[in-house]
């Protein structure tokens, strides 16, 4: 097949990396210049993890099947750009019902476990934190993050070196399906054919394909980076990946990065905007952040605030990913609604798109069919989120 995809971030190329794999002919169209800057997917990092998955889903398995080809691309590109740092949950109610206490029992079914430790034994072995004695420190030392702009321009290298045509500053402005084939349109460029699309286009792909855009918050988020005195005590190896019970605030970080800074933002909150919204970070957000992280972590605190920026997030009303044929077409596939998690899973993702593409059964990718999932949601989703200025999306990335 010769297969058009829509959108030049992780889910778009790893649909096309696997897909040549497959044999099949493919061009990728991106707005802008891969990685391109306004993109959810362009950022310095994302956290990868298996926790926060209760009895797993399909997101455990997904996952570790990720973290085997991020480091298979690591090995063909000699990069270096997913380290594990270990992952550790400050949280209250670690108990049987919670989701994380079902996150681990479902682990250890698994075979893999976590670390419980009490505050004082979390304080112990990570003195930067202000952990308070009724706070239960949940570390996974299999975490971690990926460097995930240069990670998409690694993925776009493949995909290139692999015979993958990728067609930048193209704007899609439209796509058709007749009986034959599917056109897209590209601004000021005409019209190309081919027998399957995919629409990757994050928070883009609502404009392109309406009857599934209906069940798609677009939702800001914030970020915030930070110059800290003494750098040596957030290197990775002496600090990890962190983020704070969501029922409690929901902020979350990481170690030191290539930057030279770290980075700290929040999940959970997110007002719902339009996709070419500035993306310029708020001075409320930047105080927000440098009080709580006065309290919780002090000398992050009393660093130096090097940026503060926005990025949007495509997320679905119950925060599942959607890979599955557009509702009434036979030849247009749509991979969107990262929900704020979706990054991680770009080394596997990739073979559950591709099987939608192909009709293929695929047991993972199950869950991501459309189906009646969003029938008396979306709208009901939507209002919440519109009168409270939240999104439902788990963001940690």
């Amino acid at each position: 097949m010769n297969v058009g995809v829509i959108g030049g971030g992780v889910f778009g190329l790893a649909a096309a990396i696997e897909m040549r794999e497959r044999g099949h002919g493919v061009t990728v169209f991106d707005q802008g210049r891969v990685p391109y800057e306004n993109a959810t997917s362009t950022d310095v990092a994302k956290g990868i993890r298996r926790t926060w998955y209760g009895d797993g889903g399909p997101y455990v398995e997904l996952v570790e099947r990720a973290a085997v080809q991020w480091r298979e691309w690591e090995r063909r590109t000699g990069e270096s750009l997913y380290h594990r740092t270990g992952g550790m949950k400050i949280m209250r109610g670690f108990e049987p019902g919670n989701v994380m206490y079902e996150n681990w029992r479902y682990l250890q079914s698994r075979g893999s476990d976590l670390t419980i430790m009490t505050a004082k034994e979390g304080r112990k072995r990570y003195p930067q934190f202000v952990i308070d004695d009724d706070e239960v420190c949940v570390l996974d030392d299999w975490a971690g993050y990926i460097e995930s702009e240069r990670a998409v321009a690694m993925m776009a290298g493949i995909a290139r070196e692999d015979g993958v045509v990728v067609r930048e500053e193209s704007l899609v402005t439209g796509i058709d399906e007749a009986a034959d084939g599917v056109s897209v349109h590209v601004d000021g460029a005409g019209a190309s054919e081919f027998d399957r699309v995919v629409v990757a286009g994050g928070v883009w792909s609502g404009r392109l394909v309406p009857e599934v855009g209906k069940n798609l918050l677009v939702t800001l988020r914030e970020m915030i980076m930070i110059e800290v005195e003494e750098p040596e005590k957030f290197a990775r190896g002496r600090f990890p990946v962190w983020s704070d019970d969501p029922d409690v605030n929901g902020w979350y970080g990481f170690p030191l990065l290539r930057e030279g800074y770290v980075k700290v933002a929040i999940e959970g909150i997110g007002e719902i905007v339009d996709p070419d919204i500035d993306r310029a970070g708020s001075q409320e957000f930047r105080d927000e952040a440098m009080e709580y992280l006065r309290w919780r972590i002090p000398d992050i605190g009393r660093g130096r605030v090097a940026d503060v920026r926005a990025c949007l997030y495509c997320a679905t009303p119950d925060d599942h990913f959607i890979i599955d044929h557009t509702p009434g077409t036979d030849r247009v596939i749509i991979a969107t609604g990262g929900s704020g998690h979706g990054f991680k899973f770009g080394g596997s993702l990739g073979a559950v798109i591709a099987d939608a593409v192909e009709d293929a059964s695929n047991p993972l990718g199950d869950w991501f069919r459309i189906g009646d999932r969003f029938e008396g949601l979306a709208d009901q989703t939507r209002s919440v989120t519109e009168s409270r200025g939240y999104a439902l999306a788990q963001a940690e990335g």
